[in-house]
Order: structure tokens, then sequence, then C-alpha cells
């Protein structure tokens, strides 16, 4: 690496350094879902006798959660509410129904200052105490098995899909109705082919907190205490889009589509600045011309990009934001001064530094992804340093 990467990928560690959550964030989080989990088994819940498990999707589980841009904004936590039935036997609407009126006596039991509310797909918990957060629980349950049949002859593989799920719709003209075809989704699937790509890269803090004798293994090593090259890749990108579309938000590209084509460009580079200009080089290879656009790597049927067909303005943006992505870094490598390189990363990132900080390395990993639990709480989390020993 020359001179000049080294410092840039020294900057960009610590900016991502800057938005990172702390591990405190990760720590509230799993103590919210796992007292809801519990409740779930509670004696006298109507969902103890289905097995229910709960478990994260989205950032939080990937390990990809950034800072709010603005102090009023809350942070999302996707929880999954599996329960042990067949659509031969419950409705979609049955389904979600059956959750909710549980999720309403457990925010009426906890004194949340407001009732669950319900959305298309899920029922959503208002939190405003240390962390702003809104916690939407999913209702889910097996898929069949000739769905993940079709996914195994699609070329997912078998460990990803297996965890397909069949979830509620409530703008389904067959939700409320005894029926075989229900939405689909696979968050765990998902969340295992991220780990696999993550898997390509060194977790040497993990393997430096067992030399220094504070964990007595790697897989011993907390999640939220490291975090990959790619989890800090997407965090990176991530708030470049905030920033870039903030007071346009509904316009912005999503996170399902930044994380994928990540995850599909990133070829284990073990510096940060080596990964992004890899993975914005190799983004316009891997949107298809074709529908699905963006294929879902553990469900190539849905198709992350489908909403661009409605408003081709998302389309328009996601390539606006491209472009500019790739200017930028480009920018951050070749600023003539560290007063022109802190006046771009404010700019640019809504970041404030020093000229010292600029040339410091940034400091250990920090969150990465939600803590593993027992098996009435949440499926096991992303160590992908636990292959390194």
């Amino acid at each position: 690496m020359t001179y000049k990467a080294t410092i840039t990928n020294r900057v960009l560690e610590h900016l991502v350094d800057l938005i990172d959550v702390p591990p405190s964030y990760y720590d509230l989080a799993i103590e919210r879902y796992e007292a809801l989990g519990r409740w779930f088994h509670r004696e006298g819940s109507p969902l103890a006798n289905l097995d229910p498990v709960v478990f994260s999707q989205g950032s939080f589980r990937l390990g990809t959660v950034i800072r709010a841009l603005l102090a009023r904004d809350e942070y999302d936590l996707d929880l999954v509410c599996w329960l042990m039935l067949s659509k031969s036997e419950v409705t979609q609407r049955a389904l979600k129904e059956l959750v909710g009126d549980d999720v309403k006596a457990y925010a009426k039991a906890k004194n949340l200052k407001a009732p669950p509310r319900e959305k298309k797909r899920c029922w959503r918990l208002d939190y405003a105490d240390k962390v702003s957060f809104h916690m939407d629980i999913l209702p889910a349950i097996p898929n069949d098995e000739f769905i993940k049949e079709a996914l195994l002859k699609a070329g997912v593989a078998p460990d990803e899909a297996v965890s397909a799920i069949a979830i509620t719709d409530n703008t389904r003209p067959n939700y409320a109705v005894v029926s075989p075809d229900w939405p689909q989704s696979n968050p765990e699937g998902f969340a295992q082919w991220f780990g696999k790509r993550m898997r390509q890269a060194e977790m040497r803090h993990a393997l430096h907190l067992v030399k220094q004798g504070a964990y007595a293994s790697v897989q011993d090593v907390p999640a939220h205490m490291c975090k990959t090259i790619l989890q800090r890749a997407v965090q990176f990108l991530k708030r470049h889009r905030d920033v870039m579309f903030n007071g346009q938000r509904d316009l912005k590209p999503i996170s399902i589509i930044i994380t994928t084509l990540a995850g599909r460009a990133y070829r284990g580079e073990t510096d940060l600045f080596g990964a992004l200009r890899e993975i914005i080089a190799a983004m316009p290879s891997l949107i298809r011309n074709e529908e699905p656009r963006i294929p879902n790597p553990v469900n190539p049927d849905e198709d992350f990009a489908d909403k661009w067909k409605s408003d081709p303005r998302l389309e328009q943006n996601f390539w606006t934001w491209h472009k500019r992505l790739g200017h930028d870094i480009e920018r951050l490598a070749d600023a003539a001064s560290a007063d022109e390189l802190t006046q771009f990363i404010r700019r640019s990132f809504d970041l404030s530094v020093n000229k010292d900080d600029l040339f410091r390395f940034g400091a250990a990993a920090t969150a990465a992804t939600v803590d593993a639990a027992p098996r009435i709480h949440v499926k096991s989390q992303l160590q992908p340093w636990s292959d390194c020993a």
C-alpha cells in the first residue's frame, strides 16, 4: 500500500469509528428483545406452546448500524417472532393478530408510552428512554419444504435455504384466508450469506484479544468487540448516503441494496480504502438489466430494486449517489491539505475532525452483531472471526 493510501485508510477508519454506535446500544437492543422473548414464553402466554423464537434481522443483526444523522432520529431494531404453525392451520391475519395481541399486552404490562402500531407486515413498538428505538416485530412461521427445495435448485446454499420463512402482509388478497401462498423472507439466511462474505477477512483483533488474555478463545469474543472490513465499508456507504439524501429520505438508496451489492462486490480486501474502491467499481456490474435487477442472494426471485420500476427517481438517485460516492472517495485521497480535508469531511459526511485526528489510527473495532442467546430469545450471532484460530 502506498503512503497516500495508508493515510487515506487511516482517515476512513477514523470516520467509521465516529459514525459507529457504542457497544451499549447493542447491549440495550439485546436487553429489549430478550425481554420480549421471555414475555412470549411466560406462563399464560398464548404463544408459549408454539415454541416462539425471537431473533434479530437487519443492521443490528449484521453489525452495520450507524449513528443517527439527527438527534431526533430513531434506531430501527427489526425482529422476527417465529412460531411453530403451518399454512394449513392459520391465516396470515390470524397469525398477525395472535402475535399482535401479545405484543399489546407486553406494552401495557411494561407501561410503554404508546400502544403498538400495526404496519403492513409487522407490529411496531416505540421506546423513548436512554436511546430512541422503535422495535418492529415480524410474525413468521416455517416455510414449506418445496419452497426450500426451490431455493436449493436456484443455487442457494443449504444452510441458507433451510431458514426461509413465511411472513404476513395485510395488503395481500389472500391475507384473511387459509392459503399456501404467503410472502417469503429469509433474514437468517441473508445473515449467514453476509457472514460468509465477511469471513474472507482475517479477524486480527479477535486473536489479539485472546493473546492479551481477555478471552480464552476466539469463540468467546463477543460479537460487539470486533468488526470486519466489509461491515465497516457498509457503514461508510450508508453514512455517505444519509448525508447526501438528508431531506429526501424516502428517495435514498435503501440499506439492503447497499449491503447486498457491497457483500457481492467484496473480495476479502484487508484495508478499508481498498475495499471501498473495489466495491464502488464493481457495483454497476452487479445490477442486472432484466428483473430481478438486484436479486436477494438467498431468494433469487426477490428483487431488492423492485420499487425502481414504480418510481424511476429511486434508480436515478442510486446512480447519482454512486457517481458522487466514487468522486468523494478519491477526493479523500487527493486532498491538498489538512484544512481542505477537514472541510470536505464536514461537507460530505457531516463529521467534525481535527488535524491530529486525521492521522491517528482508529480505536479498536466496536459492535458487530447482536449477541447470541438461548433458543428462547435469539438465534446464533455472526462471529466471522471464529474460523481464524
